[in-house]
């Protein structure tokens, strides 16, 4: 009959035996989360949508946030400066703007177009993914001849990946 004792010591030795034949685990590298195919593909239809200057496209690809933010500082900027003629629009009126594409969209995004190429991000930059969990990633865009690269926020929101350009871009 065995003794405890050589149970327990024959019940280890065989589990540090197993063990030990176990290849070690690696990290999963986030190039493996199977969510980044659809996290690539939605930061690159805001690229295109804004080179295509399509601004309904452009108002949907981006997350919550960044449509809440957008929202109220036009609507705040239209406001601080009233037309005699038309009043200034409330932040629903703008919001429905913005998805629609309409005049206020388009000025707004034509102005933002005039600072930002999105072909810097499209053609002239190299792209890697960052990290990514469960709701949020990173895009690291490295522009040719810069020295670090721009981390693009995207969230995932209503079923898919949104990009944040506020939470990446504006100052806090």
């Amino acid at each position: 009959m065995r003794t405890p004792n050589r149970f327990l010591c024959s019940v280890a030795s065989a589990a540090f035996l197993v063990l030990s034949l176990c290849p070690p685990a690696r990290a999963a590298s986030p190039q493996d989360d199977p969510a980044v195919p659809a996290i690539l593909a939605s930061a690159e239809s805001l690229f295109q949508s804004m080179k295509a200057r399509d601004y309904p496209a452009i108002f949907a690809v981006l997350s919550a946030k960044s449509r809440e933010k957008i929202v109220g500082e036009t609507s705040s900027a239209l406001a601080a400066a009233p037309s005699p003629k038309i009043p200034a629009p409330g932040p629903e009126a703008v919001r429905s703007d913005f998805i629609a594409g309409g005049p206020i969209a388009r000025d707004y995004w034509d102005a933002f177009l005039r600072r930002f190429d999105p072909d810097a991000a499209l053609e002239h930059s190299r792209w890697e993914i960052g990290s990514v969990g469960k709701d949020r990633a990173e895009i690291l865009l490295t522009h040719h001849g810069a020295d670090h690269p721009a981390t693009l926020k995207m969230f995932r929101e209503d079923g898919g990946w949104k990009a944040g350009l506020v939470e990446t871009f504006w100052s806090r």
